[in-house]
């Protein structure tokens, strides 16, 4: 079974923090009224702290008992004559690194020794955060890059090469106390940089002597080379992978990226979008769908499917994501689109290793129905080094598994293993805020998950849910949306002509936001693809929009901590037209479109804004003008009610003067032929995409 303590690994991502404030007005100086006083430290660093200096190090020291004076704490000192030997350094203690000479006399030994050390950082500005920590016998001043940054048992006020240490450091075990204390990471120069330290005595009779040194930063990570595409700093795919914390796309390949690699003018995916396409077989709801991936020229080779699986995980991995939960069917499909698992496999591994592939089999439903299919289609994969494993065992996330009872899935897993294969479940069961419910399913899952709900008020749910799998002993892997909408008409009154008020980004910010605040393992993004029902990744109608937002927001889920924003980037987010507008009911008819549930319909034009420092936004939708003033820089939802007839535009000022300006290409109707109850969106920043 898969239990854990209670996340430690996902604490080490959290960054190294201040044991007191860092701010200048924390920073001793040479003529300090106060010493500041270190706080005594474990024995160790975070594991992820980049050390610039370690213990044991070598220093340079002089031990001659000679007034330096103030120019000494230079990084320009000529210091190559003196000494140099490993930390420890002193005298009259047994695991010393160096024993350092105090003079002749006993009884009148030298008050202060000198030590420097150099060292370097590779980019001064990618840290964020310094700490020091280290042993004396009896007090030290430390000076960076010729700054006194640290004090400790010295006295304020002028410090000279005579001074005595306030009070003796005379027990053993506070000799070797490691203390620390946060420096401001501004002290830190691109290049070579210098640690100087003079140690002084307590009295010119004291028996020994005593000092090593341990200086960590943490080092932002460089960023990815598509940062230009979002307003902050992507960190590379390697960081965002060492995090414990795991991102998946729910991929519906039903819906790739081209269906018949033809001309998109004419192609498969605009007979879906056209209502008189296919002597009007989707007429009367106005074409199947109202989006479609980005289009593109039609390959050359016969090898295009998977070219076109390449260019969405490349996408993918842009927004950070781990993999993909692929939904596959337990036999051969009579739709060659569901015969491609192979095919994503191997695109997968062409493009990164690392990228892994969470396999999703459906399964026979009926009463009958045995594990045959299921046992062929994992084994035929099970080997392939893109198939995501857990703890050494296949990660089967099936949607709504609990149509066959437990009996069902133990008997795969026993006749996988009859193989070889080990698997283990983390089942997409269906909804529900009982987080009492599926208790029986805990003996043979690894994580529990949900397919979830399209609205903002389900998000609380998720974060409760994550709770209990946790008080469990299992993972959770948290449902994220951006909207549910089906134009479709079937025979369910439930699930075609329905859709769900996800509120602009409200549903997609609070799921997820919810996912972060309630430690959850793993998200799941509720679909990539279904473009019948609920998709995210790069199309025709919103671009990247949705994919910059999963990039911002996983990179928060994963490091522990909001992305600093260093550029400006401005989202926009509104419907066609207002959920009551009129329709041609001779053109659509088919019924009206139902909002399910339970939040009320929301007709509101959303700038979403990522703003590096503060600014003004504005609305204007013909004369309606309406403006926000930001005090600070984060990320803004302004909203303001559509106004019918108009074409929005978007700005951001600053002192008056326009920054930034976007119009919607979606104008807001008055009346329409037929329904359209997706949200449009644009915006971004201009850049070359994956």
């Amino acid at each position: 079974m898969y239990f854990f303590t209670k996340h430690t690994a996902a604490l080490l991502l959290v960054p190294l923090l201040s044991l007191s404030c860092a701010g200048a007005s924390d920073e001793p100086t040479r003529d300090a009224d106060a010493p500041v006083t270190p706080k005594a430290l474990d024995a160790a660093p975070s594991s992820l702290a980049t050390v610039l200096v370690a213990s044991g190090d070598t220093w340079r020291y002089l031990d001659t008992g000679v007034d330096l004076g103030t120019a000494w704490t230079a990084d320009g000192f000529a210091d190559g004559t003196w000494k140099q030997g490993p930390a420890p350094l002193g005298y009259g203690e047994t695991d010393l690194g160096t024993t350092v000479s105090y003079g002749t006399s006993a009884t009148a030994k030298y008050v202060t020794t000198y030590l420097r050390k150099s060292f370097t950082v590779e980019d001064a500005s990618r840290v964020s955060a310094l700490v020091v920590r280290f042993q004396r016998d009896d007090g030290v001043a430390v000076y960076l890059n010729g700054t006194e940054v640290l004090r400790d048992n010295l006295p304020g006020g002028t410090v000279g090469y005579r001074t005595l240490a306030s009070a003796t450091v005379a027990e053993p075990a506070e000799e070797t106390t490691w203390l620390g204390q946060s420096l401001a990471p501004a002290a830190l120069r691109t290049g070579t940089n210098v640690l100087a330290i003079e140690l002084h005595q307590a009295a010119a009779s004291s028996s020994d002597l005593r000092f090593d040194l341990e200086l960590s930063a943490t080092v932002e990570p460089a960023p990815s080379p598509v940062s230009s595409c979002y307003p902050f700093d992507m960190p590379a795919a390697s960081v965002l992978r060492a995090s414990p914390k795991k991102v998946f796309g729910f991929y519906y390949p039903i819906f790739p990226i081209s269906i018949d690699n033809a001309n998109p003018a004419s192609d498969y995916w605009q007979g879906w979008m056209t209502p008189e396409a296919r002597n009007g077989e989707y007429a009367p709801i106005g074409g199947l769908m109202r989006d479609r991936p980005l289009p593109r020229a039609p390959w050359a080779d016969s090898a295009w499917r998977q070219r076109d699986f390449e260019v969405e995980v490349r996408r993918a991995i842009a927004a950070g994501l781990d993999g993909f939960i692929y939904e596959h069917p337990y036999r051969v499909s009579s739709d060659v689109r569901n015969n491609q698992l192979t095919t994503m496999l191997a695109a997968a591994a062409a493009v990164d290793p690392e990228f892994r592939i969470v396999l999703s089999p459906d399964f026979p439903t009926e009463a009958t129905g045995t594990t045959d299919g299921l046992v062929t289609t994992i084994a035929g994969v099970a080997n392939h080094p893109s198939v995501f494993k857990l703890n050494g065992s296949i990660v089967l996330a099936s949607f709504a598994p609990e149509r066959k009872p437990l009996s069902f899935w133990a008997t795969l897993k026993e006749r996988l293993a009859a193989q070889g294969i080990s698997i283990t479940y983390w089942p997409l069961l269906s909804y529900t805020g009982d987080t009492t419910k599926y208790a029986d399913w805990n003996d043979l899952v690894a994580g529990y998950s949900t397919w979830g709900e399209r609205t903002a008020a389900s998000a609380e749910n998720m974060r409760r849910w994550s709770v209990e799998a946790h008080r469990r002993g299992r993972y959770w892997m948290s449902p994220v949306a951006f909207e549910d909408v089906r134009h479709k008409l079937t025979d369910s009154v439930d699930s075609s002509r329905v859709y769900w008020e996800a509120q602009n980004s409200l549903t997609f910010r609070s799921q997820f936001e919810k996912a972060i605040e309630g430690d959850a393992d793993q998200v799941t993004l509720l679909t990539l693809t279904d473009y019948t029902e609920s998709w995210m990744t790069a199309s025709q109608e919103r671009g990247y929009v949705i994919m910059d937002w999963i990039a911002y927001y996983t990179t928060w889920f994963k490091l522990g901590r909001r992305p600093t924003l260093v550029r400006d980037a401005l989202y926009y987010t509104h419907r066609e037209h207002r959920t009551d507008a009129p329709y041609d009911t001779t053109r659509q008819t088919a019924r009206a479109m139902k909002l399910r549930g339970g939040t009320v319909a929301s007709n509101q034009v959303e700038l979403l804004a990522f703003l590096k420092e503060p600014g003004q936004l504005v609305i204007t939708q013909g004369s309606d003008v309406r403006t926000l003033d930001v005090a600070s820089a984060g990320v803004t939802p302004f909203s303001v009610p559509m106004v019918p007839g108009t074409t929005p535009v978007f700005e951001l000022r600053r002192n008056g003067v326009t920054v930034q300006r976007i119009q919607s290409a979606t104008p807001i109707l008055a009346q329409v032929a037929w329904q359209d109850m997706m949200y449009h969106a644009g915006g971004g920043r201009s850049c070359t995409r994956p």
